[in-house]
């Protein structure tokens, strides 16, 4: 396998700079189908995505009961995007994703949101009147990082649900990747997570000093041989462990290419960019196709993606060229997903990835005057060959006087777990019961047959 040294990594990557150009899609190459290969791609819309003016309802006294209750925060009716075979539209920067429902590879999963238990309208109906709260609430209902937790474990004490998912397959090492940092859905596990910021290097480019032909990495790794056999536990795990990573680490460098087609860099984005993600995890997966990582990747993944900025508490999900609003944020999601899917069609393997949103919580119904603040329920979105376009679930009642509304947040009709068992079950080909990774499961009746 090749491997690269310092000085040829940054010859390769000024190389590299200097030539970046966006490849159109006439011009990208079709390689052969996957075979038995199958990932999901997790997008964390960080901060709470105010959903409810993703879809919105497009007709008659159910638009008006939207844009009355949103006052300043709804969009405009014209502007919806069309969706077929129903009465609600995207936003009108959600193109990418009108076009993937429409025919068919797009679904809205409805009013997701973290439940302890299925709540009734009655209930809710008493918290309002009453002022009581509804009991048996999720904890610290509307934290963010308490409810991102919430959503990652989903009903597990300690082990993140991908990380479950992964032992449960067996299929061993490299499942569970994130090229969003570490995250406490695929922590946990028999395995590490294996996060990836760029490119993977071989272990002595870290431990390389001048002159650039000396390295102290073959001295380290025979300190780290000895203290395998060291009486402290602890030691001697932690220099197994540092082994078993750097014998990784050299198995995987150089095994990524330049990516298929360069991705949008997005404006205002905090940190790595969502397209900067996607791009990565393009490259990973043609590694694996091509063959590349000589069997070090498994034939099943799950990837972890951080899509930051979604706290609209100043910044509207408006589509009003003139103001400074946040209808960026969708434009982009939409364009990466768009383009993401693309990739995955040229590879040969869109009937085998599959994209899905979480997000720590929906907004607020009604306006704070500059934006929306920290809500419950919220729609969620998977995308790809396998999805069943459509709209899965119940959608609320977006107006005053709602039967699905606890003051001003709408009340999750769909758990996470409802969610999440689907894409489990597909992934695995049925192999893993979703009911042994969402012990919740069974309290909360219905299936979603969002995806084949």
């Amino acid at each position: 396998m090749k491997r690269y040294n310092r000085r040829n990594f940054l010859k390769k990557s000024l190389i590299t700079v200097a030539g970046a150009v966006a490849v159109s899609s006439l011009d990208m190459p079709t390689w052969a189908a996957g075979g038995d290969y199958k990932a999901l791609v997790c997008i964390l819309l960080e901060g709470g995505a105010d959903s409810i003016n993703m879809v919105v309802p497009r007709d008659g006294m159910a638009y008006s009961d939207y844009a009355n209750i949103r006052a300043d925060q709804a969009l405009r009716q014209e502007s919806l995007l069309d969706l077929v075979s129903t009465t609600y539209g995207f936003h009108p920067r959600m193109n990418r994703m009108q076009q993937l429902y429409n025919r068919g590879n797009l679904a809205v999963v409805a009013n997701v949101g973290m439940l302890n238990e299925p709540i009734s309208h009655a209930q809710i109906r008493n918290a309002n009147e009453t002022g009581e709260q509804i009991p048996n609430l999720p904890d610290q209902l509307f934290s963010h990082n308490s409810q991102r937790d919430l959503w990652m474990l989903a009903g597990n004490s300690s082990k993140g649900w991908a990380a479950i998912a992964a032992d449960e397959s067996g299929k061993g090492n490299l499942v569970n990747i994130s090229v969003g940092g570490r995250n406490l859905m695929q922590r946990g596990g028999q395995h590490k997570q294996f996060v990836i910021n760029d490119a993977i290097y071989a272990f002595d480019d870290f431990y390389r000093v001048r002159p650039e032909d000396t390295s102290v990495g073959e001295a380290y790794r025979d300190l780290l041989a000895k203290e395998q056999a060291h009486h402290n536990k602890l030691v001697a795990m932690f220099a197994k462990t540092r082994l078993e990573e750097i014998d990784l680490l050299n198995r995987l460098s150089g095994v990524m290419e330049e990516p298929v087609t360069r991705f949008d860099r997005g404006v205002h984005e905090q940190g790595k960019s969502l397209g900067e993600q996607l791009e990565l995890i393009t490259r990973i997966i043609k590694a694996k196709l091509d063959g590349r990582d000589e069997g070090a990747f498994p034939n099943r993944q799950i990837f972890f993606v951080n899509y930051h900025g979604w706290d609209t508490h100043n910044e509207p999900l408006l589509d009003e060229p003139e103001s400074n609003n946040g209808a960026h944020k969708v434009d982009y999601l939409d364009k990466s997903i768009g383009t993401f899917h693309d990739v995955m069609n040229r590879l040969g393997v869109f009937d085998q990835v599959t994209t899905f949103t979480i997000s720590d919580f929906g907004r607020t119904v009604t306006s704070n005057g500059n934006g929306t603040d920290h809500g419950w329920g919220g729609h969620a979105y998977a995308a790809g060959g396998a999805v069943r376009g459509g709209i899965y679930g119940t959608m609320p009642e977006i107006k005053l006087g709602s039967p699905d509304m606890w003051g001003n947040v709408i009340v999750p009709t769909t758990s996470v777990e409802q969610y999440l068992a689907p894409l489990v079950s597909w992934w695995s080909d049925g192999a893993v019961d979703p009911a042994t990774v969402f012990p919740n499961l069974n309290r909360f009746d219905g299936r979603l047959a969002f995806i084949s």
